[in-house]
């Protein structure tokens, strides 16, 4: 009977901490995927455990069950966790150091009141239960965003909640027996400790945090307001140009009507072909549904006509992408600006949209030696240094998840970048 009460104790305790231990961390996997491992593992250390305190007795099972769980677990997290290793050995060692406060709070009421193995049982269900959706409700989005966007050392934040798991475990060592009350004031104030710690870390990162988002919020307003004006700009000139276009097009017809009435078919013929063009030329304005890629294609098509560069364009961009707005439109914005200073006679542009994810990929010619510097970085042809156009779209790439190749082949100079969402 008691080897049953324990093993029951521990698969219901073990499935309830596998679930908070879970939604605390971010994985490569699917949700399915990541359960089905998982619950592999737990199937595992069931069996261990099982094994143990049948065997071995409950004694012997409370002194290792650390190990013959922390481990396989941590294991498990460390192949499929897509956090940094010192992010995961943060998040599971404070893992550990949540279930100690709650195992050791649920110990002290039932030794005071009905020191009872099933009663123990029953309310670190409800406390793990109970922290399991506050943290789902309230903690997860701020903690998970912290720690994805935080660049701190963890390896040396790690050190915090490990040192609080190595007192705990030698009070609960020395301290047993007859001296159960020593041992759970000395634990209180370790807890007392502990909760204090991370309120202020957390509290700390989170003003870090929350001044990042607000700086980076200013970025890409600015930069949405830049690409604004920009497409106000072009449509300016593009009713100017059209409102000219209209008084050249009465001039012209009047030319065409004096050119039949002389009989001269000839300078008719030349004067309608030229209008022809002229309209097919506007017909292929580059156009895609979002207001801000479109804007940046007018305004370089605009500028490469200038300059006396062919600019052709296949785009194919929804009105809301599958990425950040802001993100993907300064990374266009300094692939097109690169290509324009660097192109002679043409630019060849390819935007796909295609499930969650969006590629660019740009073609221009270039006239004479591109410079790398001895990492093999693009040098800048405009200034000393790095291009650091190339470095922001690398940046954006990699912030994305995505990835970007660069080729300057037989004189001609391809950028392809991929965001995904």
């Amino acid at each position: 009977m008691d080897a049953f009460r324990d093993i029951f104790s521990l698969v219901s305790i073990l499935f309830i901490c596998t679930l908070d231990g879970y939604s605390m961390m971010s994985y490569r996997l699917p949700a399915k995927k990541a359960y089905l491992c998982f619950g592999a593992v737990s199937i595992f250390c069931i069996l261990i455990n099982s094994y143990i305190a049948v065997h071995m007795g409950i004694e012997v099972l409370t002194g290792v069950i650390l190990f013959t769980i922390g481990l396989p677990y941590f294991a498990l997290i460390l192949i499929i966790t897509r956090d940094k290793i010192s992010q995961t050995v943060f998040s599971f060692w404070l893992w550990i150091n949540i279930y100690e406060i709650i195992a050791n709070s649920t110990a002290f009421i039932n030794d005071h009141t009905a020191r009872n193995y099933w009663f123990l049982t029953a309310i670190r269900l409800v406390f793990l239960t109970g922290y399991f959706f506050l943290y789902k409700r309230c903690l997860q989005a701020k903690h998970r965003s912290v720690m994805e966007k935080l660049n701190v050392n963890w390896w040396i934040f790690s050190f915090i909640p490990l040192s609080f798991t190595v007192l705990i475990t030698m009070v609960n060592h020395f301290f047993t027996g007859a001296d159960s009350g020593r041992k759970y004031s000395f634990l209180f104030v370790i807890h007392a400790l502990m909760l204090l710690v991370y309120v202020l870390i957390f509290y700390t990162f989170k003003t870090v945090h929350d001044s990042m988002a607000a700086s980076q919020t200013a970025e890409k307003l600015k930069d949405q307001i830049e690409l604004q004006k920009k497409q106000y700009e072009f449509l300016g000139q593009k009713e100017e140009t059209e409102r000219i276009f209209r008084h050249d097009a009465r001039h012209r017809d009047a030319m065409l009507l004096g050119c039949i009435e002389r009989g001269d078919i000839s300078g008719a013929k030349d004067l309608l072909c030229r209008e022809l063009s002229e309209i097919e030329n506007e017909k292929n304005v580059p156009m895609c549904e979002n207001p801000l890629v479109n804007a940046l294609l007018a305004e370089t098509l605009a500028r490469a006509g200038k300059k006396g560069i062919k600019f052709t364009v296949d785009a194919t961009v929804s009105r809301d992408l599958s990425c950040d707005e802001a993100e993907f439109t300064v990374m266009l914005s300094n692939i097109l600006e690169n290509s324009l200073d660097a192109a002679k006679t043409f630019i060849k542009v390819s935007i796909k949209s295609l499930n969650s994810q969006i590629s660019v990929n740009v073609k221009n010619d270039y006239s004479g030696e591109i410079k790398k510097d001895s990492s093999g970085a693009y040098l800048s042809t405009k200034e000393s240094g790095s291009g650091l156009g190339l470095k922001s779209v690398a940046a954006i790439v990699k912030k994305n998840g995505g990835f970007l190749e660069t080729d300057d082949r037989d004189g001609v100079f391809t950028v392809s970048a991929t965001l995904k969402n």
